[in-house]
């Protein structure tokens, strides 16, 4: 199943490019993925190896994400360290440098935050250096460092030149749908790695009833994820610059709470666990309750009051509502509301804590 993702959402990519004309990186051997913004090659290649030293500015921690992705991509795909000292082979500096990247034409209009994620790579036989305006920027440049070596023939080759990259929008998604199986912790940390090395910085994890709500205990699966187990996650999630966003279904999609007789009351139609009646009170209290738990568990913000803090997010998807305002029955009755509005077609709803 992962292979699977992975190969489709490696081919999406692959597709993007062959529609494109072929880059200078794809036509000398060397892939990345995303394809970088702006890329000037010299004309000859040149190796690298563990004879390299790597070299840290002071402005790089030690425990960075970014030298944890470079030492532990060099080591698990190459079975190779890079030394501490001067080698005969040369120099690989990181370093982060805010204001040294400067980015061109986007689709985000939140220039200040791409600024963030950009960086600069310089080629050259015996010297390289990764460059960045911040840490998320140096994280990525170092993935594309990673990406670019090519095995032939036992050795390891690099192109001459230099490479600018900064992403076309701040935020990029990917959808991990947990809810009808469930990946343990520990392969979960193994998906937002790989996420992280394609540049995703956003893994929205749909759990629906594989988390522990303390606020709905009927609709807990078994092995459900507990709290501190989500929080873990999150923090994970961060270190290697990745939004751990929480998804949950409502008020479709809604069968994995609306079978339980403790909810069936909150039914648009009796008969039916589909959907939740849009104009029960208690319907909006057990989502809001339920919401809390996930933002909670994700250091998020409270999302109905209307507060917001950089980095934390929340997906409300709300879709396929598809009887929304038909029901007019014993236990639900939103038709009548629906004749209220009139040709408006609006309805505004208040959420209070």
């Amino acid at each position: 199943m992962r292979s699977f993702f992975i190969a489709t959402f490696v081919g999406w990519f692959c597709a993007v490019g062959l529609a494109q004309a072929t880059s200078s990186l794809s036509a000398r051997g060397y892939t990345v993925l995303p394809e970088p913004q702006k890329v000037s090659l010299g004309t000859h290649d040149f190796t690298f190896g563990q004879n390299w030293q790597l070299k840290l500015d002071k402005s790089v921690a030690h425990g960075d994400a970014a030298v944890e992705a470079l030492r532990e991509g060099i080591n698990s795909r190459f079975h190779m360290k890079l030394g501490a000292s001067a080698g005969t082979g040369g120099v690989l500096t990181l370093r982060i440098a805010p204001g040294s990247v400067q980015i061109g034409k986007a689709q985000d209009p939140n220039k200040t935050l791409l600024e963030e994620q950009a960086y600069r790579i310089t080629l050259h036989s015996g010297e390289i250096t990764i460059t960045a305006n911040a840490g998320a920027g140096l994280f990525y440049g170092v993935e594309t460092f990673g990406q670019l070596l090519r095995p032939k023939s036992g050795v390891l080759w690099l192109p001459e030149g230099s490479i600018e990259d900064w992403p076309d929008l701040e935020l990029r998604l990917i959808l991990w749908d947990d809810s009808y199986h469930l990946d343990r912790v520990d392969a979960l940390k193994r998906d937002i790695r790989q996420a992280a090395f394609y540049k995703i910085n956003g893994f929205v994890l749909k759990l629906n009833g594989h988390f522990q709500y303390k606020s709905a205990p009927a609709v807990v699966e078994p092995y459900a994820l507990s709290a501190a187990e989500l929080r873990e996650l999150t923090d994970y999630g961060r270190h290697f610059h990745v939004h751990l966003i929480p998804y949950l279904d409502g008020p479709g999609h809604v069968a994995f709470i609306l079978k339980h007789p403790e909810y069936a009351k909150l039914r648009e139609f009796p008969g039916s666990n589909y959907e939740m009646c849009a104009t029960n009170v208690a319907s909006y209290k057990l989502l809001h309750d339920m919401y809390q738990e996930l933002l909670s568990a994700t250091e998020g913000v409270n999302f109905f009051l209307g507060t917001t803090q950089a980095g934390d997010y929340f997906f409300l998807p709300a879709d396929d509502a598809y009887f929304l305002g038909m029901a007019h029955n014993s236990q639900c009755n939103e038709a009548d509301l629906k004749k209220q509005l009139g040709s408006a077609g609006q309805v505004y709803v208040h959420f209070v804590d």
